[in-house]
């Protein structure tokens, strides 16, 4: 009897110790197949940011050249036109062409300098320390931003959210001077202008949003009375990083 009952418990214990060496057998795969996928996730992170810079750096071109052709445009428009009317004249004309030719190197030139600027800021904001929680493509638009505003639509939001807890942590203060930004570090602070009517506001960014596909970003009751935007409900914007002046 006593044979049978220590023969249990050996069997027992048998079953007990193949039951954690299968766990943790299972325990060590499960960890490789994390590493694995984290491994997978961190390439795939590194090459979509790669390609947020270079989309970046694509559509700030392109604003750049579509200032260019605006200005090449406007020149070519007032060259007919002094042509048309003035075509007895023609040493005012070629001296005029002269000169809108000269603007027009000057406008390209910028172009140039805009697209210079953009590439040091890489150089900067690679060799910097990437701030905590933000991507390189992040930092660096910060830096663009702080050059060239990034233009979308703006919303508001007020009483639904006063008092409650922001992103930051704060309480929302509908009629303070702030907004929600999906990725710019809190307390970066903002120039926003209303494209509409030019009226521009700096605000502070303590929380999160908006998380809406078409909206850039959700502005406090307080600053959208600045921009005049409270009948309209959302507005076009451009937004910049507020830089100090030192």
């Amino acid at each position: 009897m006593i044979w049978l009952l220590c023969a249990a418990v050996i069997t027992a214990h048998t079953i007990v110790q193949d039951d954690a060496v299968r766990l943790r057998s299972e325990a060590q795969s499960a960890q490789h197949i994390a590493d694995s996928l984290k491994t997978e996730w961190s390439i795939h992170w590194r090459r979509s940011d790669s390609i947020r810079i270079e989309s970046m750096f694509l559509r700030m071109r392109s604003d750049s050249l579509r200032k260019v052709q605006k200005t090449l445009i406007a020149k070519a428009t007032a060259i007919e036109k002094r042509i048309r009317d003035s075509i007895a004249h023609e040493s005012a004309i070629v001296d005029s062409a002269s000169n809108d030719s000269t603007a027009i190197d000057s406008a390209t030139v910028k172009s140039d300098e805009v697209d210079a600027r953009l590439r040091e800021s890489v150089t900067r904001a690679q060799l910097a320390k990437v701030r905590a929680g933000q991507t390189l493509s992040d930092s660096l638009t910060m830096h663009v931003m702080s050059m060239e505003p990034d233009t979308g639509t703006a919303s508001y939001y007020a009483e639904a959210f006063h008092g409650k807890k922001t992103s930051s942590g704060e309480p929302f203060n509908m009629n303070g001077l702030t907004c929600a930004h999906r990725w710019l570090p809190y307390n970066t602070k903002l120039r926003v202008t209303n494209l509409a009517n030019g009226k521009s506001v700096i605000v502070r960014v303590n929380d999160r949003g908006p998380f809406k596909h078409t909206r850039l970003i959700d502005l406090s009751k307080g600053a959208a009375k600045e921009l005049d935007m409270i009948r309209a409900g959302t507005c076009r914007v451009a937004i910049e990083v507020d830089v100090p002046s030192e």
